[in-house]
């Protein structure tokens, strides 16, 4: 199954090839990611420095956020079994 081209702008590899700065560029006017393209096949997606880290910090923040929730859910599982430190080590 191929995987399917969202509406974004894209550039061929030769095109980055001759000027890696065109693609940022596009990527920073567009305000979102420019998808490299070798042969019709999407070999690549480029992002501005801005674009990444701001990705980077929701995904933290996701991440985060589940923690929270598993540990919310694992609270308030009135069933689980607790140990004592002995018998989880021994004497």
């Amino acid at each position: 199954m191929g995987m399917r081209i969202l509406d974004v702008p894209t550039t061929s590899i030769s095109d980055v090839k001759q000027s890696p700065m065109e693609a940022f560029q596009k990527a920073d006017r567009e305000e979102t990611s420019v998808y490299i393209f070798n042969r019709e096949k999407v070999v690549g997606v480029m992002l501005t420095q801005q674009q990444y880290e701001s990705l980077h910090k929701e995904i933290e923040a996701i991440y985060s956020r589940l923690d929270d929730l598993t540990v919310e859910l694992r609270l308030s599982n009135k069933s689980v079994r607790t140990y004592t430190d002995s018998e989880v080590r021994g004497e």
